[in-house]
This record gives C-alpha cells, sequence and structure tokens, in this order.
C-alpha cells in the first residue's frame, strides 16, 4: 500500500515539474524586417563614421605638433583684428640713426604718441632734433611736431629754433615752422625768418633753406642783415654795417 501510494505521488509530481520548468524560460520576441534593417544600417553608419573620427584625431595631432603651422594658425586668429581708436603713448623717446650717405642722427622729445592710424607717424611734444653732414651739424627744436620714420621727415611746428653756424659765427635763427630732412641733410622753413648772431648781428628773411651737405644757408625774400665788426675792427674806428640783399648765404 505504501509502495502504491508512493508511486502516485511520484505520477502526480511529475506533471507538475515539467509544467514549472516551461514558465520559468524566457520567451524572446523575433526580431522583425524592420528591427534588423535598421540594426544593419547603424552598423554600416559606425564603419564609416569611427574611422573617419579616427583620420580627423590623428590629423589634429600631428599639426598641433608643428610649430610652424601653430604659430600661423594663432597669427591668423587675429588677422581680422582693427586698430582702436586709443594710440600709443611713451615719454622721454630718444631715436638715432644714420641718413642715406651714412651720417648720424638723434631726435629726441619729452613726450610721443604714435597715430592708431598710422603706425609710421609719430606725434612729438617738444621734440629736438641734431643732424651732422660732411661739412657743418645743426641743431633744430620746436615745441611740437611729427616724425615720418618712412620718409624720415621731421615737420616742427609752433616757435622753431634753428642753430646753424653762418661763416665763423653760430646764429640762432627763429621760425614758425620749418621741415627737417633727414636724408636731404636740409632744414627748409618759408614762413619767415629772424636771427641773432655773436655782437648783436641780426637777419630777417621770408624763407631759408640750410644744407648740412655743403655747409650753406640760403636766404630768400626781404632778406635784411645787420652785422656788426669785431672788436679788432672797432679799435680801428669800424662802424656797423646794413646789409640788404635779395639772397644771401
Amino acid at each position: 500500500m505504501s509502495a502504491n501510494a508512493v508511486s502516485n505521488d511520484q505520477s502526480r509530481s511529475a506533471p507538475r515539474t515539467a509544467t514549472g520548468m516551461l514558465e520559468s524560460l524566457t520567451i524572446r520576441r523575433r526580431t522583425t524586417g524592420e528591427a534588423a534593417a535598421a540594426r544593419a544600417m547603424l552598423m554600416r553608419r559606425l564603419r564609416i563614421i569611427l574611422p573617419a573620427i579616427a583620420v580627423g584625431l590623428i590629423a589634429i595631432f600631428f599639426l598641433n605638433t608643428r610649430s610652424t603651422q601653430s604659430d600661423e594658425a594663432f597669427l591668423n586668429d587675429f588677422a581680422n583684428l582693427e586698430a582702436t581708436p586709443q594710440s600709443l603713448q611713451t615719454s622721454n623717446l630718444r631715436f638715432s640713426g644714420v641718413d642715406a650717405q651714412g651720417n648720424p642722427y638723434e631726435i629726441t622729445a619729452q613726450s610721443t604718441t604714435q597715430r592708431a592710424n598710422a603706425d609710421k607717424v609719430i606725434d612729438l611734444e617738444k621734440p629736438r632734433a641734431v643732424t651732422a653732414g660732411d661739412a657743418k651739424s645743426s641743431v633744430v627744436e620746436a615745441a611740437a611736431g611729427t616724425f615720418d620714420s618712412q620718409s624720415k621727415l621731421l615737420e616742427l611746428d609752433d616757435g622753431v629754433t634753428f642753430e646753424h653756424t653762418i661763416g665763423r659765427d653760430n646764429y640762432v635763427l627763429k621760425t614758425p615752422t620749418a621741415t627737417v630732412s633727414i636724408d636731404d641733410q636740409t632744414v627748409v622753413s618759408g614762413e619767415g625768418v629772424i636771427g641773432d648772431g655773436p655782437g648783436g648781428s641780426s637777419l630777417k628773411a621770408d624763407a631759408m633753406n640750410a644744407n648740412n651737405r655743403n655747409g650753406l644757408i640760403v636766404f630768400e625774400g626781404n632778406v635784411s642783415m645787420r652785422l656788426y665788426p669785431k672788436q679788432a675792427d672797432l679799435k680801428q674806428g669800424a662802424a656797423p654795417e646794413d646789409a640788404q640783399t635779395g639772397d644771401d648765404q
């Protein structure tokens, strides 16, 4: 009886065990045709995109390791920048060099302002220029002026003082404006000139052209010059002499 009961129990429990196993199995849905096509398309795109990204990263690496190209790229970033209206200001400028013939010159100024829209032109406050030629040297200064470093022209205004040797005497000439050409070694003014020399000598003219190469200075237009004799001549009874000429050197 007991044996039959055991066999009956085992036969009854066997179907229950098979059913539990079937219920524990995971049912996977069959992939549809649209999903398979989308997955295949994604794989094809990845096969193209991933190698392209790798090539791009390698190219960027090599470009960054080349200093010349990186410098050019850095400069290109600023190529389209425009100058601001602000100007560069400095004080106690000292600019020296040589002219076309190799003669030295020096320009100093109390303060300078470099123009934003013309980097070769510098505005000067209280400029002073010393130039030396083959025969003479000269010193010219003014309250204000501008210097063009490309053409080497110094434009002076607002009271110009010019020291130059005439004969054996040193004269101090004054004029409202003057142009100093470094390469030509000239000081030119057409705004009227007055000058004082030793012993009270004086001169006036409408224009002047001083040349350091040959040591000559030419006065033009209503030239008036008053010369006083030296002490030795005064002892001999010489009188002052007035000169009225159109041109004088």
